[in-house]
């Protein structure tokens, strides 16, 4: 039986890197309280698991496996997400990849263009296309016709060595989210970033959370929660895509336990 109490019911949601980590954890609240999940992902396995476990909750689901850093794929990803679902009412631009632990000066040329790519182009281009469509939503006059969340970092916050071209992408999803807010707001469409400290999650490979812990930088929680994990990002995310947040846009909010923008 359907439940109208549960925040996103009724409400499709795209979610860009939603395989695993961060992404799969939002994938997985968003369907707890209602919503359908397209599932966007490089890796296709990865994929069709998050999209499974959607659909074990109840949940209509749609594997769409595009590299969001290019146009035609986006573009073929947006038409897809739209003929299956009529609408998307929520936008996660989560996708993306670590950065290079290298000094500016020794960095590459082309893993500096990669992570801009992966981490910055990839938002403005699905935001873009999504965005399109979205202004077209249908919606009671006193509601938003959508919301986007994007997913940029504490090391857009603030420069750090070896965080160059990693940071350069996140603060320009800061920055892209205030201008899309001013952009979209008038449509009733709210964008929003979240910026998570550090969180357990596969970009890791195999270290541990205490190894992971020992390394991090002094957090408000530390004895509480050292590092931590996709459902904290997760939580932030639903406030965003839920109507409680309506009155909230272009805001880049922290999720990192206190960690300071050093």
């Amino acid at each position: 039986m359907a439940d109208n109490k549960k925040r996103l019911f009724g409400k499709n949601a795209l979610i860009t890197g939603a395989g695993s980590g961060i992404g799969k954890a939002i994938a997985l609240l968003f369907a707890r309280e209602g919503a359908n999940i397209a599932v966007n992902d490089l890796n296709a396995e990865n994929a069709k698991q998050t999209a499974k476990e959607v659909e074990e909750l109840g949940q209509k689901s749609l594997v769409v496996v595009a590299d969001v850093s290019e146009t035609i794929p986006v573009k073929e990803m947006v038409k897809t997400c739209w003929a299956k679902f009529d609408q998307i009412d929520v936008l996660v631009n989560n996708a993306g990849i670590g950065g290079a632990f290298t000094s500016i000066i020794h960095l590459k040329d082309a893993r500096f263009d990669q992570i801009i790519k992966v981490n910055l182009r990839s938002v403005f281009l699905v935001s873009k296309y999504v965005a399109r469509r979205m202004i077209k939503n249908k919606a009671p006059k006193d509601q938003l016709r959508g919301k986007i969340i994007n997913m940029s970092s504490m090391r857009g916050k603030s420069g750090r060595s070896g965080f160059g071209a990693y940071g350069a992408a996140k603060a320009g999803i800061i920055l892209l989210t205030q201008t899309l807010a001013q952009e979209l707001g008038p449509k009733h469409i709210t964008v929003n970033a979240i910026c998570p400290g550090l969180i357990h999650t596969p970009i890791y490979g195999a270290i541990d959370i205490d190894n992971l812990a020992g390394s991090s930088l002094p957090t408000c929680l530390q004895n509480f929660k050292p590092v931590g994990l996709p459902e904290d990002v997760a939580k932030v995310a639903l406030f965003l895509a839920s109507s409680d947040s309506d009155f909230t846009t272009g805001q880049s909010i922290p999720v990192s336990g206190g960690q300071a923008f050093v």
